[in-house]
């Protein structure tokens, strides 16, 4: 395995643990990223072209569900960490694991291509030395899916003499004091700017077309809201996505609107004398007639905002809710959908990003649903010559491209030696699914190259190695994905890129790494628990009612042997580890509770 050299694009979550568990299979892995520190967006960086937290952002996940598998978050920590701590913890990560000295910082990789003898990859970098080109037999690609900004078309941008940037140039308040500001945008970024920039703008307006469910953190009683959907409650939900999907996105929205409607009441300016009823009224008219917030996506297509502090925000009349951008028409006037005009000093726009597949311009893009096979290289092309295709449809929206990746991770066609990890778009905690992501593809790639090396895989009866289908298996499942992602795109346009299929895709991780989860816990119609239950039922409490941490995937030894590709390592604290996040969180419960007497 030592001699299989490994190249990790991006030492965010997922390219970081990508190289933990490759080298801790064996695999000879180096890391490669254009920062001079690990932790990607998390790390503040003061350089425009770099996207990356504030300093005050809030994670939209607990503690109580973050953590490596085998590197619990400090007791400490805040409910819900601060982006400092969250880089912190992932500098320390690396450190505990002695990763630094297979790191190569302020180093940028420009493209990967194959070589010429159709044997390796060429991996193009440019550091402070100059540029190079390196040789690995696989590439692992963590570059983030938040690095290439995306505006929205402004065909008068030369009228406005303001200053117009993406959120990702957006660093600090200070340069807007005292300016009247459009934010374009409601998601996560847009919220968290808009906030940052309350108390120093003169008027600060937050532009968007259509509504979004934005709910808080916490529950109503104070109890982080992710604390309350562990692993079986998680495997229902994904059974019934998938057996049901007519009958669950509704539902799911419809839990999810209420809790908005309940978390925006608890802000609702009222004397003590009104009834919960009433402000649930008040508050649900206000969100859905002067905010505009419903109706909007569902989250069968996107993720929610996780946002507590823009409900005070907007009752305060601090962010000025206004419609959708349209275009710029004078030196200082917006245009908004609805044909009004703001005067603003400065526009900034938190639309989202694009994630760069053209840094592999050989992967295979479309080829399903009636789009033609293309290349990442094509589409790159394309782009730089201004032939980009467009869909005639009512919004006008530009047909996207998607990957061919089966299970959102390996290109078919090159199964064997590239997985990229920045595509996903979980419903869970996305640092611990990179971890998970990482370990399948060590097993996968374990596996592959033992059997090509002609190895033994184990004795008679052994756990199956962790083996990918055949080429023809895994092209029909991107097809089938590709199919329904497109199916959906065209009734929502909002629809997320990479969105997973979580029955199919969580499945498909814990199989490939071992990790014997589903083996001995499952959702309530399975009956699988039970054994567990009656034989620890100390455990099965912590796993069936306790936050849904990472920490079990070390839990059950699935290969004593450790045969290559046949699981993952245990880890010796994971038991303790569990006991404790369990016992953490039951005590930051019963706080809660004397706090609220």
């Amino acid at each position: 395995m030592e001699k299989i050299k490994i190249a990790i694009v991006g030492l965010g979550p997922a390219g970081l643990t990508a190289l933990k568990t490759l080298r801790e299979e064996g695999f000879d892995t180096v890391a490669f990223e254009r920062r001079d520190k690990v932790g990607g967006l998390w790390s503040f960086s003061s350089r425009t072209a770099f996207t990356s937290t504030l300093d005050e952002t809030i994670c939209n996940v607990s503690k109580f569900i973050s953590g490596f598998s085998d590197y619990p978050v400090a007791k400490d920590c805040a409910p819900f960490p601060t982006a400092p701590q969250v880089a912190e913890y992932f500098d320390s990560y690396a450190s505990h694991f002695n990763l630094h000295g297979h790191m190569r910082f302020s180093t940028t990789v420009r493209k990967v291509t194959r070589n010429s003898s159709d044997n390796a990859w060429d991996v193009h970098i440019t550091n402070p030395d100059g540029d190079a080109v390196l040789s690995f037999d696989k590439v692992v690609f963590g570059h983030g899916c938040e690095s290439v900004p995306v505006f929205p078309a402004m065909p008068n941008r030369d009228k406005f003499k303001g200053l117009v940037i993406h959120s990702q140039a957006y660093k600090s308040p200070e340069p807007f004091l005292n300016q009247k500001i459009l934010v374009v945008g409601i998601g996560n970024t847009a919220c968290e700017v808009s906030l940052s920039l309350r108390k120093h703008a003169a008027k600060l307006y937050q532009s968007y077309r259509r509504g979004k469910i934005i709910v808080s953190r916490y529950y109503d009683d104070g109890t982080p809201m992710d604390i309350h959907f562990p692993w079986p409650v998680m495997r229902l939900k994904y059974f019934l996505d998938d057996k049901i999907p007519w009958l669950m996105a509704p539902v799911a929205d419809g839990m999810m609107i209420r809790k908005m409607i309940s978390d925006a009441a608890r802000f609702e300016p009222a004397s003590p004398d009104v009834s919960r009823s009433e402000r649930l009224k008040r508050a649900e008219r206000r969100i859905r007639e002067e905010w505009r917030l419903l109706p909007g996506p569902s989250m069968a297509h996107v993720h929610p905002t996780v946002q507590e502090d823009i409900f005070p925000a907007l009752h305060a009349g601090d962010i000025i809710p206004v419609r959708g951008f349209k275009d710029f028409v004078g030196d200082h006037q917006v245009l908004l959908d609805d044909d009004t005009i703001v005067e603003v000093d400065a526009v900034i726009f938190c639309t989202g990003y694009e994630i760069d597949f053209s840094i592999m311009p050989e992967l295979e893009m479309d080829g399903a649903a009636g789009l033609p096979l293309t290349r990442a290289g094509d589409e790159a092309s394309n782009r730089a010559t201004g032939q980009v295709e467009i869909l005639e449809n009512q919004e006008h929206k530009s047909r996207p491209h998607i990957p061919r990746l089966f299970q959102m991770i390996f290109p078919p066609r090159w199964a064997s030696s590239v997985a990229f990890l920045s595509w996903m778009a979980p419903q869970e905690n996305v640092w611990c699914v990179c971890e998970l992501a990482s370990m399948a593809v060590a097993q996968i790639w374990a596996a592959e190259t033992t059997k090509s090396q002609d190895q033994r895989q184990g004795p008679d009866g052994y756990r199956l190695p962790a083996v990918l289908p055949y080429l023809g298996e895994m092209n029909a499942q991107v097809d089938a994905y590709h199919n329904w992602w497109r199916g959906e795109w065209e009734k929502d346009n909002s629809m997320r890129s990479g969105y997973v299929l979580g029955y199919s895709f969580y499945r498909f991780l814990h199989d490939a790494a071992g990790t014997g989860l589903y083996d001995n816990l499952d959702h309530i119609f399975t009956g699988r628990g039970w054994r567990l239950w009656w034989k620890d039922g100390e455990l099965w409490t912590w796993l069936a009612k306790g936050p849904m941490n990472s920490y079990s995937w070390r839990l059950f030894e699935t290969n004593p042997r450790g045969v290559p590709g046949c699981g993952r390592k245990t880890w010796v604290g994971a038991r303790k580890a569990l006991q404790e996040a369990y016992e953490i969180c039951e005590e930051f419960k019963r706080q809660v509770e004397v706090k609220r007497q």
